[in-house]
């Protein structure tokens, strides 16, 4: 089944979304003089992106008939 740009466009845009807050976060993490308690913090915020925000994303996408 062929999908038109924008509608392909409207379901990955959101993924490289949260692709890119991932890696800004894991940039944030990898940063010199941050306690450790922060590190850890943002190392987990960088992963829940990933493994919850993907999945959220396209049970949305499929509940909107975007896929």
């Amino acid at each position: 089944m062929a999908r038109s740009l924008p509608s392909l466009l409207l379901l990955l845009f959101p993924l490289l979304l949260l692709g890119f807050a991932a890696g800004v976060l894991r940039a944030l993490a990898a940063r010199d003089g941050l306690s450790p308690r922060r590190r850890r913090a943002l190392q987990a915020a960088w992963v829940l992106t990933l493994l919850v925000g993907t999945p959220l994303w396209l049970i949305l996408a499929a509940a909107l008939r975007l896929w």
